[in-house]
């Protein structure tokens, strides 16, 4: 099996660097794995522009040239994700974050179905905070481990040393036994998901076009898979519950796209 994983430090050898070489050791206890590191700070990942355009026109036809498209070519070759990241104010690295913004446009149209991640922080206090960020990293994938890594600029006591370690291999342990499961039915939380943009895309098709032209053909998810009657009927309820909060947010009718309004970014 292969796992990808994205370092966010500055620094390339890390404690980032160090916690994935502890998960990679108890991985191939338990079976061969090859993990493969992706350093942004080596990575030609220029800053995200803000244009938009990735969401409203296609992420073919961002004005960015650089290796995006390698590294999505990395995670589509991988079994596995590791997303990394030290906590900088309660939040992810400037590179971690540029990476997500890059990636933006898989929260409106999600991929990399299948890939299960772990998502490690590494640092003091705010740990769960930068998890919370680095979990909406990617829209596709299923988040399936969790791992906080205290780290201090002073030694910490055997036990909490102990609590740490045995964290460590409690999540590389549950990471390791979805890496081979198959696409999963969808959670209610992830069928809601689909629904709203769906029936988003259907309002806004002038406005992102991509949307429209990613959902228009998808059937009751964003993959194959069968979704039961009771989940469909209770997302309906709340899709109807919630239209007059769509409505005030969809394009004022009659109003189309100007091409000023075409490069309006963010």
């Amino acid at each position: 099996m292969k796992v990808l994983a994205i370092m966010g430090s500055p620094r390339r050898n890390g404690t980032g660097t160090k916690v994935v070489e502890e998960i990679e050791l108890a991985l191939n206890r338990m079976g061969p794995v090859q993990v493969e590191r992706l350093h942004l700070v080596d990575a030609d990942l220029k800053s995200c522009r803000g244009c938009f355009t990735c969401i409203r026109a296609g992420e073919g036809l961002c004005p960015i040239k650089d290796n995006r498209t390698m590294i999505e070519e990395k995670i589509d070759g991988a079994d596995g994700i590791i997303l990394v990241s030290p906590g900088y104010v309660q939040n992810v690295s400037a590179l971690m974050k540029n990476f997500m913004d890059r990636m933006a446009y898989t929260n409106h149209r999600p991929r990399f179905y299948g890939k299960k991640v772990m998502i490690v922080a590494n640092g003091g206090a705010g740990l769960k905070k930068t998890l919370d960020a680095l979990r909406i990293a990617l829209g596709g994938p299923e988040v399936v481990s969790e791992l906080a890594y205290l780290q201090l600029p002073w030694p910490i006591s055997p036990r909490a040393l102990a609590k740490r370690s045995a964290r460590l291999q409690r999540e590389a342990a549950r990471f390791y036994r979805v890496l081979e499961k198959k696409v999963m039915r969808p959670s209610f939380s992830e069928y809601m998901r689909f629904r709203f943009f769906k029936n988003a895309s259907l309002e806004t098709k002038e406005w992102l076009p991509a949307d429209y032209e990613f959902y228009k053909d998808k059937g009751d998810f964003y993959y194959d898979v069968k979704v039961g009657a009771r989940l469909k009927v209770t997302s309906a309820l709340l899709m109807s519950i919630t239209k007059p909060l769509m409505r005030e947010m969809a394009p004022w009718p009659g109003e189309m796209p100007s091409e000023e309004d075409k490069g309006l970014g963010r």
